[in-house]
């Protein structure tokens, strides 16, 4: 199998970026995930501060894999839109700037009617995003809101004016009733990342979190889909939930290099 790249999403760590990027090194990552809206602000970040970051990930030999922008609404909920837009405009060109090529974050559930106004909306929203990625040189790629690889290549059909990713996250797909496997197979053009994390459905049909392994997403076979899709992304660790996050990302990225040495 081709050579994979581990990054840890560093937010998951509840820890100042220099201590992060400690954390990061020491669990096996060769790249991290900033988040760019909460953890690490590029308004508050000086020419200085940008050197003395790529620093600080040169000393542990990490990477900048990928950003996120988190967004508290909808980007087809038109309450303050325009703050949002602008926010991931700026998180792109940031992006662009740090050399780095991908910015993740999650757009809302779609819609279920195309025709309806907050699908429409949602489409020019993207086709805006998809015109600056254009100009600034950093694609965004979605997160899925338990949305279905219909409705996931319907929204990216109705997107022509730019690139759009997709950040594949196997357990949420798992946790939704969805499968990761057929979305790859469906989507693989689109994924520019992958989320390491796992999950199952409870005997009441409700998504759960839970380590790497243990839960119902088939990383054997996602594996092989990858490398036949020639996937040259990043696999990214995240950990929502639990007690031991930085425990259970460390295990992750060992769990999926083992199975990539087919051990």
């Amino acid at each position: 199998m081709a050579s994979l790249r581990f990054a840890a999403a560093t937010r998951h760590f509840a820890q100042p970026i220099r201590q992060s990027i400690d954390t990061a090194a020491s669990i096996g990552a060769t790249g991290v995930q900033l988040d760019v809206r909460n953890e690490l602000k590029p308004t508050e970040l000086s020419e200085t501060g940008r050197r003395h970051l790529i620093r600080q990930l040169g000393e542990q030999r990490l990477e900048l894999a990928s950003f996120e922008y988190p967004t508290r609404r909808a980007l087809h909920d038109s309450s303050q839109l325009d703050a949002r837009v602008a926010g991931l405009k700026g998180a792109l060109e940031f992006s662009y700037s740090m050399g780095v090529k991908v910015v993740v974050g999650r757009v809302g559930r779609i819609p279920d009617d195309p025709e309806s106004p907050a699908y429409r909306l949602l489409s020019e929203v993207l086709n805006d995003i998809a015109r600056h990625s254009n100009r600034v040189g950093a694609t965004f790629a979605i997160t899925p809101s338990s949305d279905s690889v219909e409705a996931l290549r319907g929204l990216f059909e109705r997107v022509t004016d730019g690139p759009l990713g997709l950040n594949l996250d196997p357990a949420g797909l798992i946790m939704s009733g969805g499968d990761p496997v057929e979305t790859y197979r469906t989507l693989y053009d689109r994924v520019l990342s992958v989320q390491i994390r796992d999950g199952l459905r409870d005997v009441d049909g409700q998504g759960v979190e839970v380590p790497l392994g243990r839960g119902e997403v088939v990383w054997d076979e996602l594996l092989a889909m990858l490398e036949e899709g020639a996937f040259r992304g990043w696999l990214v660790a995240t950990r929502s939930s639990g007690d031991d996050k930085v425990g259970d990302m460390s295990r992750a990225i060992r769990y999926i290099r083992a199975i990539a040495a087919g051990e």
